[in-house]
């Protein structure tokens, strides 16, 4: 009789201890699921930041002349201040053939304005009209003008030598450090399911934890113009991503990432279909290889405003960490689709709008789900290379089988709504460093010449989760700051 009651004893300490470990290894998946995206989501962001910082030294801080009307310029033609500022108003329109023949227009009244010429030379380098450009700014460097434009020219020029070879090649180094505050994304309800029945964390492991990392990213890229008068062009890129904890080791993060495809230019379209390979690790140990194809659009109806949108297939492939041995149970497909547009306000202003959707096919129903979400964004340009990004991101997860292990037999599909805010804002070093720091010397000048270009940021980012199931809701703050430098060949 004893020896039944030890052994029905035994049985049920073993499946508690099995049921324990498929809690345990729902809650490692959450913080993985939050990696996984981490890394997916330093890539966007670089990418947006990058085409923000071009757009931003583009602008120069002037008036855009929104008051002017054309009945201004018939009644006063040859007003050179409000010809200039007309040529501004239809620059802030997208009329940037309109402002070119403005600006030219003036120049022939008086061709030794050396503002309205960079001007000119700068809406010309827009316009691709990269032979144009060149001359002006030619003729630019031999008038007299501030060390601050000369530099400018310098820049522009190397530009358009860089824009007339066919290969063209970068590297982009980003260092920095962030801290959170649930950096193991750890639920905020201090009860959880375990088979339908509510448990209290008493583990501090399981609890919010605050976390320092130190990040690094290092990207190639590389494209080739095939030399058709359209432009088509084929490119390839590969980037390294690692994120070291100091306390949290087991959540050390590493990505590599190859991306490879093409563009197919046709007037106001753009289609690029590309592939990517990517292969994640956690505290040095790979978890994850995925494998995407995506095909994307872009439409220019007006210059000042884009449409764009993408559909992508990924297969997902997990494997096991010492950390989680359930890992494999969350491989499968992922498919996506995104709709998107950009209205360019002004040439300071620009609003974006995209709404995804997807949905995750995993080996395990329960793992399995459908997804939609929304995003806004608004970035403003202050001029001279500075910015600030702001974003909202808010989706819902549903699953699609429940998942006995945390409900038991309730027939509950776990539901989570997230929404995620976002704001940054970012300068060149060359805004805050005197050009004669280092005094006039030739080396100083090399040394304020590698910083000038630097780009840094700083990030607050809130991100709030709510579940249907206390397991899976959390909240995390963080912040983040980068420096970023971009070397072109």
């Amino acid at each position: 009789m004893n020896t039944g009651r030890r052994g029905h004893g035994t049985a049920l300490v073993a499946v508690l201890g099995v049921l324990v470990m498929g809690i345990s290894n729902a809650d490692a998946q959450q913080g993985v699921d939050v990696r996984s995206d981490e890394a997916r989501q330093f890539s966007t962001e670089y990418e947006r930041l990058t085409d923000v910082t071009q757009r931003a030294n583009l602008l120069l801080r002037t008036d855009d002349g929104g008051d002017i009307t054309y009945a201004d310029i018939l009644a006063n033609p040859d007003d050179i201040v409000l010809n200039f500022r007309w040529a501004k108003a239809q620059l802030a329109r997208g009329e940037v053939r309109g402002a070119s023949s403005t600006l030219e227009r003036i120049l022939v009244l008086e061709p030794e304005l050396a503002p309205v010429r960079l001007y000119y030379a700068i809406v010309l380098y827009r316009l691709d009209s990269l032979d144009e450009a060149r001359a002006q700014f030619d003729r630019l460097s031999q008038m007299n003008v501030s060390p601050e434009v000369a530099t400018d020219i310098d820049r522009y020029i190397a530009a358009i030598e860089r824009r007339r070879q066919r290969l063209r090649q970068s590297v982009t180094l980003t260092l920095g450090s962030q801290v959170d505050s649930n950096r193991n994304a750890a639920a905020s309800d201090k009860v959880q399911l375990l088979t339908g029945t509510p448990t209290r964390v008493t583990s501090s492991a399981d609890k919010p934890t605050n976390d320092t990392a130190y990040i690094g990213a290092l990207r190639y890229d590389v494209n080739y113009d095939l030399g058709y008068q359209e432009g088509h062009e084929v490119f390839a890129s590969v980037t390294g991503y690692t994120s070291d904890q100091i306390q949290l080791d087991s959540l050390d993060l590493g990505s590599y990432s190859v991306d490879a495809g093409a563009r197919v230019r046709g007037g106001y379209w753009v289609l690029t279909p590309s592939i990517n390979q990517t292969v994640q690790s956690l505290s040095r140990e790979k978890y994850l290889t995925s494998r995407t194809g995506r095909l994307r659009l872009d439409w220019n109806p007006r210059p000042f405003f884009n449409l764009n949108g993408d559909i992508s297939y990924s297969d997902e492939r997990y494997q096991n960490t010492s950390e989680s041995s359930a890992l494999r149970l969350h491989s499968g497909q992922r498919y996506g689709a995104r709709i998107g547009g950009n209205y360019t306000w002004t040439p300071n202003h620009r609003t974006t709008v995209n709404l995804f959707a997807g949905e995750k096919q995993a080996a395990r129903n329960f793992y399995s789900y459908d997804s939609l979400s929304t995003e806004l964004i608004h970035a403003y340009l202050f001029g001279r290379g500075s910015y600030i990004s702001g974003s909202i991101r808010h989706g819902i997860d549903v699953y699609r089988d429940p998942d006995f292990l945390v409900t038991g037999n309730s027939p509950q599909h776990r539901v989570d709504r997230s929404t995620r805010v976002r704001v940054t804002y970012g300068a060149p070093l060359s805004q805050i460093l005197p050009s004669d720091l280092f005094g006039d010397s030739k080396t100083a000048g090399e040394v304020y010449g590698f910083l000038a270009p630097i780009n840094w940021s700083i990030s607050a980012e809130y991100l709030n989760t709510k579940s249907n199931i206390p397991n899976y809701e959390y909240h995390n703050a963080r912040a983040q700051l980068f420096v970023t430098r971009r070397w072109e060949f």
